[in-house]
Formats: structure tokens, C-alpha cells, sequence
């Protein structure tokens, strides 16, 4: 799985042409720009010395934040949660999601003991129905979990290639297909009753992924979450948690690389959401789910394209390196229920978001 994907969308740049881009751009001290591209590649249009300088503070960045969540692993290979400080499997996911989008990936690296474990545990977690949730746990809305679950399984397949690690994939991927409801959605729990936005679009997120790994997933399901996501535009821009309702930044950003990774990525709703971000104040202290946000902001701002992806992705890669603890952990603002004091929700999420850079998963490339 780790490696390029093939789409419509031209792929343009590695990480380590940019990051050689910047390199030379901080070696030489330049007052002006360089462009740099390697052969057979796009070239990578100008990176100001500025940018090069932050493209090599981002490297840096993830890796403290990696640093901090390895030491808030526990021996079981989970990370705490919230302000019950209990492990969860959604923070589970996105923790070794975190160490995945990095290039650490099961069985190699500096950090394999830390992600085989995460992985054994993620495992273990998936109940004999195929839902991915730690038995006995209190979440409110398992399939959140189960979604980014069935994303880093996916996601880690492509490394522990062996036929029982696919069949805990094929079981997961069908757990979702099962619950999408009679308007194309999903909800909080594994059943086909109602839906929203929020759910819905780490069910795509993880259909998506399941697909792009030689799963198989029924064509119906992902037209009849086109159109539910569809449902949910607003005609003045942005998207809405549940059809009828008003517009949310998170929302917005779900539903834009919601419909992109479906196929729609010239799908007028897509273009007028990411204007309505653009124009929202997306700060942490007037966003209440800021990281959530961005982890699929960033995305859907990659995906549309250079022009798009250099009206926002500044601003928050800005922010980020400005806001990271001495620790390399990244606050929680206005996420702390999810977060709580252990800040692995967080750290987390700050990665992924900076990850976006990289490419090192298919779910951050083109």
C-alpha cells in the first residue's frame, strides 16, 4: 500500500525533492527562490527561503511529536484517552496512522516495536462480528473508531501482507458496507438507522483506502455516499452535519475530500467549500474542533490542487509549528474531551496534518 497511487490528479513532487529543494534553498541562504525537480518528476515551482526553512522545521516537528507519542504508548500498545485517561481504539488508529504517514512502518525503523504493537493491539481489539472496538469500552459512537480502525489496518496491510491480516481487513470493510443506511450514510453505531457527516466521511476515508488495496467494496456503496454527502451542501458553500442544517468549518472540510476521494473532485459543492473555509476564521480558539478540521482540510486542499493548497496550507502549517510544546506535543484547544491530559488525540493529529507533506501513505497523495 505504501506506495504511489495512480489518479486523475497529477502527482507532483516527492517529499525528498522538496525536502532536497529546501536543503539547498537554507545551504545556500537565498534572498530569492530556487525550483528544484527531480528527473521525471513535476517540476516543484519556486520555495521561497522561507518555506524552505518551515519545510524542514516540519520534518523536525513530526518527529518530536512521534518522540512524545512513543513514550505515551503503553505496554499494550495503546494510548490514553480523553479525560477518563482510558485507551481508545480511534486514538489508537490515529497514533499509529501518525507513525505510518512518518515512513515507520511495521517491522522496520526505529520505531518497529512501537508500531507492532499498536498493530498487534489493534488486532486483538476487532470483535467477532468484525467491528474494530475494544470490548467493553464507553465510546459513544464506536463507528468513529471503527473507521480510522479500518483505515490504519488497511493502511498496515501493505506491509504484513499475510492472509489473516486480509481477513481481518475483509471483515472490518464489511462491518462498514453493512451499516450504511437506506440514505447513503452512517451513524454512530454499526446499524443502518440514521446518519451525519462526521461519520460518514471516515466511513469514505476508510472505503476508500480498502479499495486502493484490492478490497472489494460495492459501487453502490460509494454512489449512495456521493449522494448523501450531496445532501448535505449548502447552495451558498459548505457542507452542514446533517442535511437541512447550517454550515460547519469540520463539516466543509469532510464533505470537500469526502467527495474528492469518491471521484468528484471538479464537483462545483468541492470548489465552493473550500472557498467557504478560506474565508471562515479557522483559528484554534473559534474553531471547537480545530485538529479534526484540518485532518481533513489539508487533505482536501492537496487534493484540489497547487493553487488551492497554497491558499491554506501556510496559514495552518504556520500555526502548527508555532503552537507545538517543548515536549512535541501539540495542544488540544477546544478537542479536550477527546484529548484529556495525556494530548496523544492531539500530537497526533498535528502530525498527520504536517504529514500531508510527505506522502507517504496513499491517503496523502493524489
Amino acid at each position: 500500500m505504501l506506495t504511489k497511487q495512480v489518479t486523475r490528479r497529477s502527482w507532483r513532487g516527492s517529499w525528498a525533492a522538496r525536502r532536497g529543494a529546501a536543503v539547498l534553498a537554507c545551504v545556500a541562504g537565498l534572498s530569492g527562490s530556487v525550483a528544484v525537480a527531480q528527473p521525471g518528476e513535476a517540476g516543484l515551482g519556486n520555495v521561497s527561503e522561507a518555506e524552505a526553512r518551515d519545510l524542514l522545521r516540519v520534518e523536525a516537528a513530526v518527529d518530536r511529536g512521534l518522540e512524545y507519542l512513543a513514550a505515551k504508548q503503553d505496554t499494550g500498545g495503546s494510548w490514553q484517552h480523553g479525560m477518563s485517561q482510558q485507551p481508545n481504539t480511534g486514538v489508537n488508529a490515529l497514533c499509529l496512522l501518525a507513525f505510518m504517514g512518518r515512513g515507520h512502518v511495521p517491522g522496520r525503523g526505529p520505531y518497529a516495536a512501537t508500531v507492532g504493537r499498536a498493530l498487534d493491539a489493534m488486532i486483538e481489539s476487532q470483535q467477532p462480528d468484525g467491528l474494530v472496538v475494544r470490548a467493553g469500552g464507553n465510546s459513544h459512537g464506536p463507528m468513529y473508531e471503527h473507521a480510522l480502525a479500518t483505515l490504519a489496518l488497511i493502511e498496515a496491510s501493505g506491509w504484513r501482507t499475510d492472509e489473516a491480516m486480509r481477513d481481518t481487513c475483509r471483515k472490518a470493510v464489511a462491518v462498514i458496507v453493512a451499516a450504511q443506511n437506506n440514505e447513503g450514510g452512517w451513524r454512530y453505531q454499526p446499524r443502518p438507522q440514521d446518519a451525519d457527516l462526521s461519520v460518514t466521511v471516515m466511513q469514505v476515508v476508510a472505503l476508500r483506502a480498502a479499495q486502493s488495496a484490492r478490497f472489494e467494496v460495492p459501487q453502490k456503496t460509494l454512489d449512495e455516499a456521493a449522494k448523501y454527502i450531496k445532501r448535505c451542501a449548502k447552495p451558498e458553500g459548505g457542507f452542514a452535519y446533517q442535511p437541512g442544517q447550517g454550515v460547519k468549518n469540520a463539516q466543509s472540510a469532510a464533505g470537500a475530500l469526502s467527495l474528492q476521494l469518491l471521484g468528484l473532485y471538479d464537483d462545483p459543492d468541492v470548489r465552493k467549500a473550500l472557498e467557504s473555509l478560506q474565508s471562515r476564521d479557522y483559528r484554534p480558539q473559534m474553531d471547537e474542533y480545530f485538529h479534526y478540521m484540518n485532518y481533513y482540510a489539508m487533505q482536501a486542499h492537496f487534493q484540489a490542487g497547487e493553487e488551492q493548497w497554497a491558499l491554506w496550507s501556510p496559514r495552518v502549517r504556520g500555526l502548527l509549528l508555532e503552537s507545538q510544546n517543548a515536549d512535541g506535543s501539540w495542544p488540544g484547544w477546544g478537542e479536550e474531551r477527546i484529548n484529556g491530559p495525556a494530548k496523544n488525540y492531539s500530537t497526533a493529529m498535528g502530525a498527520i496534518t504536517l504529514e500531508v507533506y510527505m506522502h507517504y501513505l496513499p491517503a496523502y497523495q493524489r
